[in-house]
């Protein structure tokens, strides 16, 4: 019941800030120290696709510009998107990593990101927010070995 009413809460919130907003917001619900629990914004062309952009957001905002409640409200990232360099571990993040910082059910097969409401029309497109749960403590460990941690 509580998490019922915290995801109302989070669902009327983010939608009154779409309207007000055309950008994709990420917003920290819950962090146990392990697993970070985010409500974000997905937008896209496709409706299909903004599941996978709120998904991109939550790390977009987590790398470089910081989550409220995460690290000080300071980005992860100790580098900015210009400094990387080719062999750098965020390089092709969104494209071969990102799957893997993602909580999963038991299978491992499939990713516990839900959407919070159905995709309305936006200019350009679609919006829709999600919870997007990121095993965090694997995220700042691997960011650490490939020393782009931002302490």
């Amino acid at each position: 019941m509580k998490r019922m009413i915290l995801l109302y809460a989070v669902l009327s919130a983010c939608l009154a800030a779409s309207a007000q907003e055309y950008g994709g917001e990420v917003t920290l619900l819950e962090f146990d120290g392990k697993t970070a629990l985010f409500a974000a914004e997905g937008i896209a062309a496709k409706r299909g696709d903004t599941m996978r952009n709120a998904e991109e957001s939550v790390f977009d905002h987590l790398f470089y510009s910081g989550v409220e409640g995460i690290n000080d409200a300071r980005p992860l990232m100790n580098k900015s998107r210009e400094q990387l360099k080719t062999k750098d571990f965020a390089v092709n993040f969104f494209k071969k990593r990102m799957h893997a910082y993602l909580k999963q059910d038991a299978s491992g097969k499939n990713v516990l990101s839900e959407p919070l409401g159905q995709a309305v029309t936006v200019q350009g497109g679609y919006s829709c927010y999600y919870l997007i749960p990121v095993k965090y403590n694997v995220l700042v460990r691997d960011l650490k070995t490939e020393g782009l941690l931002n302490q």
